[in-house]
């Protein structure tokens, strides 16, 4: 086993899949079922099954495609976090079964949307030791479950405005970042000038 690709492997797939379970269990808080849990699982899962099964296969398509196709992903969502935020903070609510729908696709999307940061990363650690990789990455799944079982009562505390406004400033950044990366070297540096941008301009919409 080579050590080194392990832990890299667990550390990125730690890194972004224990945001997906802090998002699955603030809604699991207010939905008051395990549905966001699955739906998390299948997000990740749906990233993390081909990564390990066509792995070397995934070099073959371009990765403008993935990164044009994920980037309009997170820019619809994005609108309707941003949205449904504005409509709580100007007491503007929607229906029950409508706000538990786009929920449900905020973390399906949020933990898709982890699951690939990782995988970007796993896929260059792959030729070097797939089963150092694929060992980390379980392990790390094994790991977010147990902490978000622990953490889970701390975590339903943040209020579900604020992350919807966080979270929308956040898929808009990734967004910009991947549409710019299919176009020229912008580096990883800017994502946090974008999240200001994006935070000021959310503040804008919710004030307006």
């Amino acid at each position: 086993m080579d050590l080194g690709v392990f832990f890299a492997s667990l550390g990125i797939s730690l890194l972004e899949l224990s945001e997906a379970g802090a998002v699955a269990a603030i809604y699991h808080n207010i939905l008051k079922n395990n549905l966001p849990f699955i739906y998390a699982i299948a997000g990740v899962l749906i990233v993390l099954i081909p990564t390990f099964t066509l792995g070397k296969y995934i070099y073959l398509v371009p990765i403008n495609y993935f990164l044009l196709v994920a980037a309009i992903i997170l820019f619809y969502f994005g609108y309707r976090l941003i949205r449904s935020a504005r409509r709580y903070f100007k007491k503007q609510f929607k229906r029950k079964e409508e706000e538990k729908e786009e929920g449900i696709g905020v973390v399906f999307t949020v933990s898709a949307v982890e699951g690939l940061e990782a995988a970007l990363v796993i896929l260059a650690l792959i030729p070097q030791s797939y089963f150092s990789a694929l060992l980390g990455t379980i392990i790390s799944g094994i790991l977010v479950v147990i902490l978000t079982a622990l953490l889970k009562a701390q975590i339903a505390k943040i209020r579900l405005p604020h992350l919807k406004f966080v979270l929308s400033a956040l898929l808009f950044s990734l967004g910009s970042m991947w549409l710019l990366e299919i176009f020229t070297d912008i580096t990883e540096a800017f994502l946090a000038i974008f999240f200001v941008i994006y935070l000021g301009i959310n503040y804008l919409i919710i004030k307006s």
